[in-house]
């Protein structure tokens, strides 16, 4: 997990550094058409970035409407050729209002927008969004920076990863899903992978020996109807697959925007636009400090969760010890005692036998098990074999007759 929120910060530095990516060939150029049969995957419940609506006035609000009238004059072409300072701010990301980039713009253009953070999530990667513009007096020609999004590809997710899977594997998929959440209606036209700016992010990227990276960056054009105007607009991305482990996490800082009427998508002027950011350095450490900080507030949380299971799981095996210890010196006790007991029994059944032995060489007789329970003595003197009476068990006598067998007397056996 560490790993793919510690990308995502890297990535949002390089997502103001690499803002130029809007810049390049115009629209038309070394373009491939979009598969028909391409299916545009959806963003995760719930997950998709948070852009300010008043950004997105402008934007359409649904497909092209048939309309009675006839569409309203265009106004001319906004005048782009001086450019002016303004800023990106960061309103609530520290103790006050900090310039995150310096920008130049079209002279007489409005900006709107910033920087905001979201601590709702613990993705620490998307808690960091930018969503700021430029629009022209026309309402209708605009340049924008929204905010982008850092993802597990679903199939390889890990749970201890924070950051919401989406099944994205380019960033072609990760454009048409912006496009219909942001532009519903908007028609995909063409798409253009940019080598260029693949390059550049592989050599300002901090190689990482444990996982695969692969850099992505694109560029989409679609169009759409706004009241009767046809419109254009160029969306692009840049961003970084990483593997580890199994587990892909993919992430932009930023998706850079460009539109305006059909004929009028000035591509030059989106470049010179993006070459003038510069970053501020003291917004950029405090940036990095502070998703740090969140990234090893997470990785604490997690610690202690791990360790509250951990103490809770050796609380359980403990007292399960515990009670099959007491249990085993139980069970020792109890055998013991048996032990002691079986000893004290044969002592006294010993010394029981010394003392009746005893007696009977001193009486000079012998015992026998009578038929009713009782012991029987008789002497040594007389014969060999001892018979007691069945009706009578007073009546017990011996004899060496080997062949008496009487009716009315069972014979007795000597008692060891």
């Amino acid at each position: 997990m560490g790993s793919g929120i510690r990308a995502g910060v890297a990535a949002t530095v390089l997502g103001l550094a690499l803002a130029a990516c809007g810049g390049g060939a115009p629209a038309g150029e070394g373009w491939q058409a979009l598969d028909d049969e391409n299916q545009t995957p959806g963003w995760p419940q719930g997950q998709a970035p948070q852009v300010d609506q008043g950004m997105l006035a402008n934007a359409p609000e649904g497909p092209a409407l048939q309309r009675q009238a006839a569409p309203p004059p265009m106004p001319p072409p906004p005048d782009t050729s001086r450019l002016q300072p303004a800023q990106i701010v960061d309103g609530n990301g520290f103790a006050q209002p900090m310039v995150a980039s310096d920008v130049q713009v079209p002279a007489g253009w409005q900006t709107v927008g910033g920087v905001s953070w979201n601590d709702s999530t613990n993705c620490v990667a998307n808690q960091l969004q930018v969503a700021w513009g430029a629009i022209a007096p026309d309402s209708l020609t605009a340049i924008e920076i929204l905010p982008g999004f850092s993802w597990q590809v679903a199939g390889t997710e890990i749970q201890m990863n924070p950051c919401p899977a989406a099944p994205f594997r380019s960033t072609r998929e990760f454009l048409e899903a912006t496009v219909q959440r942001t532009r519903p209606g908007a028609r995909v036209l063409d798409y253009q992978r940019l080598p260029d700016v693949e390059q550049q992010m592989a050599q300002a990227a901090q190689a990482n020996p444990q996982a695969q990276v692969r850099h992505d960056a694109g560029r989409m054009l679609i169009g759409y109807d706004k009241d009767g105007v046809d419109m254009r607009e160029m969306l692009s991305a840049a961003v970084t697959f990483s593997q580890a482990q199994g587990n892909v996490v993919a992430g932009t800082a930023t998706i850079h925007s460009l539109r305006a009427p059909n004929g009028r998508l000035d591509m030059e002027l989106s470049g010179r636009v993006a070459q003038s950011m510069r970053p501020n350095p003291q917004w950029m450490e405090a940036m990095k400090r502070r998703s740090m900080a969140n990234v090893n507030r997470f990785h604490d949380g997690q610690r202690r969760s791990i360790d509250d299971w951990h103490n809770r799981q050796m609380a359980i095996i403990n007292a399960r010890g515990a009670a099959d210890r007491h249990a085993i010196r139980m069970r020792t006790n109890q055998e013991v005692a048996g032990i002691y007991s079986a000893i004290a029994a044969n002592t006294s059944a010993t010394n029981d036998n010394i003392q009746r032995r005893t007696l009977e060489g001193i009486g000079e007789y012998n015992s026998y098990a009578g038929t009713d329970g009782s012991t029987v003595q008789s002497s040594i003197h007389g014969g060999s074999r001892v018979f007691q009476g069945n009706s009578d068990p007073n009546l017990v006598y011996s004899s060496n007759d080997p062949y008496h067998d009487p009716a009315n007397a069972t014979e007795l056996e000597r008692i060891p």
